[in-house]
């Protein structure tokens, strides 16, 4: 019976939240995006390269909520936060940047530059693998695969992230799970259930390569996330 009184306490909260967050706080804050990349470029070029990162993964952010008409201004953020990952020799890292605006011309580029290094890394998995999909806001969900103890079977940690309306403000839905799961030729699933809760029952479908991940789950709205937020979706490497 009082099912009902939360959910109205949850979405007034939300509503509060929204209320707070006027026109002008908004304003003000798309009126940074060239702040955050000056201050980023001036610590690109001082070589601290962590530093400019945080700046234009802001530009970035702030790009997609205040300029999302404008391609080129979004893709020279994604190809921003990838330079400070090229200069750190983090080139899977860097590729999963550039491929989110991929016919950009900066991305071609920049691609082109990575493609020799990207192929001289090593095709075979290390101790532990990371997997990145974008959620937006300079965000990425994330799948970390390592060996578990029992023989044959890899640990899986999942991170999940979902950006709602004002997201950026208020922060995203998230979802979670570590689970183990038996690979054959890179495709498993993973069942996740929850004795406790009957609402946790679905399965997500793993196909993976040395590269890629592809994930799939049958019934996604069972997961036991937070609302919208899924695991399914392409993933690149990026260890």
């Amino acid at each position: 019976m009082q099912l009902p009184v939360v959910i109205s306490l949850v979405l007034l909260l939300s509503a509060n939240a929204y209320a707070e967050i006027t026109d002008e706080q908004i304003n003000a804050d798309c009126a940074k995006i060239n702040m955050y990349a000056s201050q980023g470029q001036a610590l690109y070029k001082a070589k601290n390269y962590p530093a400019a990162r945080k700046y234009f993964e802001q530009q970035a952010a702030w790009s997609e909520d205040c300029k999302a008409d404008d391609e080129k201004a979004i893709a020279t953020a994604y190809n921003n936060v990838a330079l400070t990952w090229m200069r750190e020799n983090q080139w899977r890292k860097a590729r999963a940047w550039l491929m989110l605006k991929p016919q950009d011309p900066k991305s071609i580029y920049n691609l082109q530059l990575i493609k020799d290094k990207l192929a001289a890394l090593p095709s075979d998995f290390s101790a532990t693998s990371e997997y990145w999909g974008y959620a937006g806001k300079a965000t990425w969900s994330t799948f970390t695969f390592k060996p578990a103890r029992l023989t044959g079977t890899m640990q899986v940690d999942f991170q999940g992230y979902y950006f709602g309306m004002m997201g950026i403000y208020v922060g995203p839905n998230i979802g979670e799970f570590s689970e183990s799961v038996t690979l054959k030729n890179g495709s498993g699933v993973i069942a996740l259930r929850d004795d406790a809760d009957d609402m946790i029952h679905c399965n997500i479908a793993l196909k993976l390569t040395t590269e890629t991940l592809d994930v799939s789950t049958d019934t996604p709205n069972d997961c036991g996330f937070g609302v919208n937020v899924s695991a399914d979706g392409p993933y690149l490497r990026v260890d």
